[in-house]
């Protein structure tokens, strides 16, 4: 372990009662006895190392481990100190756009290689493909390298050039020169309409352009015929609280509480209320959730459920109810401070504890209940628990076994099924969008598994061709068609989505979506 390590980790207790030496010592001068004592000892400490310690020591590092072994005694993973990078790199994902080429990258067999271009970008200009090699970046072979270094490479100031050759196949070789631009990641990841006139869209965060983009897209999908709407909230991490009110404001009227924040200063407590007209009033809405819905994505699906607005169908929320503020500091780093948590409308905490640190649970008899002003019971004890259960809570046993057997060699396999799909859809293997994934596909990949020394019992195999034409088809569409088709194809078969489908067609009117068949 490093040396500096194990000094700050002597530290931690001492910093503690220091309050993160230099970050605050300006604010503890004046306190209580006990905290100036703390303060004092922590100092008398840290110098008698600076001192005598049996090598040199570098001070202005070890109060930064100190100060980070305090954050993390506190045992809140969202308090911490945010260096200068780590700040820019939060900064950059709130506002959801950088300046590069707009490459999708993944590493396959050793090699950066495209997985999508996005539109209007650079890369798609200059002609980029699905399953484009990366071998040069300016002259230096890539081989080996990351995707922090390629992201890395990529980026870069507005104007600027990077140079890359292609390897496209066996035997195309291509030199093409990337002028670094703006680039924009849509906070909305799918968007269609289904039969029966069932709007979908998935939204994948919440930036600071979510809202209006959801306006925008759900605007045309009524154009295009859709009398309903599914919100897909599963796998979103959250982002802006305010962007998150601002989608709750959008499907509620004006005048109802969307969220309310407490805590133990004065300032933080605060009530978020609907300013504005319900933009969407005639639309059934049902809200898709599962465990990695979180934050701001919690809020939106508590207040529609508390106002009997949209039935919230799937898994139980992740429960990551509390809310941060940044402070900046002298030295252009930051400090994340959870200074308040959340509450639906009802009153429910989104914040959910527990000490093995499981996920949140959707049955459990101990949850408090609520009752929205229909009547329908909705219940608290952190997170948001659908009014719907759809969808597995765990993987599929055969499935589980798959990847056990592997263990390890996962990312091996997964590389193998990404080079079967390309060589599938440059061999002309699927002709068309409609196609259904066939069982010769899942002979060859078992083929090129024993090739490579990946390791599944027969039984178990047989036993997961389901998941296996799932992962077939979503990747062969995505060489093939592109990424913007795969999603949507997955929308086709997603049968959480099908099911929420089903029920908005059957709702001719926005409560209707809560009327058992």
């Amino acid at each position: 372990m490093n040396r500096l390590r194990i000094i700050g980790s002597a530290l931690v207790i001492l910093a503690a009662a220091y309050a993160g030496g230099w970050l605050v010592q300006r604010v503890v001068r004046g306190r209580d006895t006990s905290e100036r004592d703390g303060a004092m000892l922590l100092q008398s400490v840290m110098q008698r190392v600076k001192d005598s310690y049996v090598d040199p020591v570098d001070e202005e590092r070890m109060w930064e481990l100190a100060m980070n072994g305090m954050l993390e005694e506190m045992g809140d993973p969202n308090t911490a100190y945010l260096t200068p990078d780590r700040l820019e790199h939060l900064n950059r994902t709130a506002s959801n756009s950088y300046t590069g080429v707009g490459l999708v990258v993944d590493v396959r067999d050793g090699w950066v290689t495209v997985v999508q271009a996005r539109p209007g970008s650079p890369a798609e200009k200059a002609g980029l493909q699905p399953g484009d090699r990366l071998v040069e970046m300016d002259g230096k072979s890539m081989r080996g390298w990351t995707l922090a270094e390629a992201r890395t490479g990529f980026r870069g100031p507005t104007g600027s050039s990077v140079a890359l050759r292609i390897e496209r196949g066996a035997s195309t070789k291509l030199n093409v020169s990337l002028e670094r631009s703006a680039i924009f990641v849509s906070a909305i990841a799918r968007a269609t309409v289904m039969e029966g006139g069932v709007g979908y869209l998935a939204v994948t965060t919440f930036s600071d352009s979510t809202e209006k983009e959801l306006i925008s897209t759900v605007d045309s999908l009524r154009q295009a015929g859709a009398r309903s709407i599914i919100l897909d909230l599963r796998g979103n991490p959250g982002g802006l609280l305010s962007q998150g009110v601002n989608v709750a404001d959008l499907f509620l009227p004006a005048g109802k509480l969307i969220v309310s924040t407490k805590g133990r200063v004065e300032t933080v407590n605060a009530a978020y209320v609907d300013s504005t007209a319900e933009r969407w009033s005639d639309l059934p809405v049902a809200v898709l959730v599962n465990h990695g819905t979180a934050s701001a994505a919690e809020i939106v699906a508590g207040a529609l459920q508390d106002h009997d607005r949209a039935i919230v169908m799937g898994r139980a929320t992740y429960g990551k109810g509390s809310a941060q503020a940044i402070y900046n500091l002298e030295n252009g780093a930051a400090l994340s401070l959870t200074n308040a948590r959340w509450f639906t409308p009802l009153g429910r905490s989104i914040e959910y504890k527990q000490p093995d640190e499981t996920p949140i649970i959707d049955a459990d008899t101990s949850r408090p209940e609520f009752r929205t002003s229909s009547g329908r019971v909705v219940y608290g004890g952190g997170g948001i628990v659908p009014d719907l259960a759809v969808g597995d809570s765990a993987p599929d046993p055969a499935e589980r076994r798959f990847y056990s057997q592997l263990g390890r060699d996962v990312p091996a396999f997964r590389q193998v099924l990404r080079d079967l799909s390309i060589a599938l859809a440059r061999e002309g293997a699927v002709p068309d969008s409609n196609f259904t994934p066939q069982a010769a596909w899942r002979q060859r990949l078992r083929a090129l598994m024993v090739r490579q020394d990946l390791y599944v019992d027969v039984v178990t195999y047989e036993e997961s061709a389901a998941m296996l034409d799932r992962l077939l088809g979503n990747e062969v569409a995505r060489a093939a068609f592109g990424v913007p088709f795969a999603q949507r194809r997955q929308v086709r078969i997603d049968p959480v989505v099908q099911q929420a489908a089903e029920r908005l067609r059957r709702a001719k009117k926005a409560r209707d979506v809560f009327i058992a068949e």
